[in-house]
């Protein structure tokens, strides 16, 4: 964790005396990170997307054969052998873990306090919070906007799954709490990042709807 952090602390100086603004630095160095694990993101659906199908088939199987245990254990053998099943869907996000730990701590350690005025005008410091709580309120509204795409029109073909009041609660929640300890700096990253997510999330259900209506006019 230590090394990502020095190497992104790097980058961000580096930025900075490009830009001449860390907030600036930040954005940029963000985005870049993001867009390079684009590449896991979509490997990562992809398994998760084949998990999903796979749960689907045993539970089919476990209709069929629901009254033949020694049946079903076979066709669940062959199912799992044909499909090649493996934990590449939960080590991927192991892999992201390190990279953005990594960046979050090298903001925290930028040594210079100073003030973003291009993006940040009302705040003193990158190392502050935001005293007037705009920019975690925003960063709120923003990581909670995937958990509304199942309840977007657009997307009512797709049958995305809605989460739980509960689970909905917890998760703004420990946003909340989260947004609003964290100095501007560490919000600033944490508002693009959730900006870049939704903006992901969006275009691959935009990808799917068309995907699904092209195989529906076939």
């Amino acid at each position: 964790m230590e090394s990502f952090a020095q190497i992104f602390g790097a980058i961000i100086n580096g930025l900075y005396g490009v830009t001449g603004d860390y907030g600036v630095a930040i954005v940029l160095i963000t985005l870049t990170i993001r867009s390079c694990m684009i590449p896991l993101n979509i490997k990562q659906r992809k398994q998760m997307k084949k998990q999903k199908e796979i749960s689907r088939q045993v539970e089919a199987l476990k209709v069929k054969y629901g009254k033949n245990q020694e049946k079903l254990n076979k066709e669940l053998q062959k199912l799992y052998q044909e499909q090649g099943t493996g934990m590449g869907g939960c080590i991927l996000p192991f892999l992201q873990l390190p990279i953005m730990l990594g960046l979050y701590n090298a903001i925290r350690m930028i040594s210079l306090a100073g003030a973003t005025t291009i993006l940040l005008p009302w705040v003193g410091s990158i190392l502050m919070k935001d005293q007037m709580f705009i920019l975690p309120i925003v960063t709120i509204l923003i990581q909670m906007l995937p958990q509304l795409y199942p309840y977007f029109r657009l997307f009512k073909s797709l049958e995305l799954q809605k989460a739980s009041g509960s689970a909905i609660c917890f998760l703004l929640l420990s946003n909340s709490i989260f947004a609003f300890m964290i100095p501007s700096g560490v919000g600033l990253y944490y508002l693009v990042s959730g900006v870049f997510v939704a903006g992901e999330q969006f275009v691959v259900n935009l990808l799917e709807v068309r995907e699904k209506r092209n195989t529906c006019i076939a």
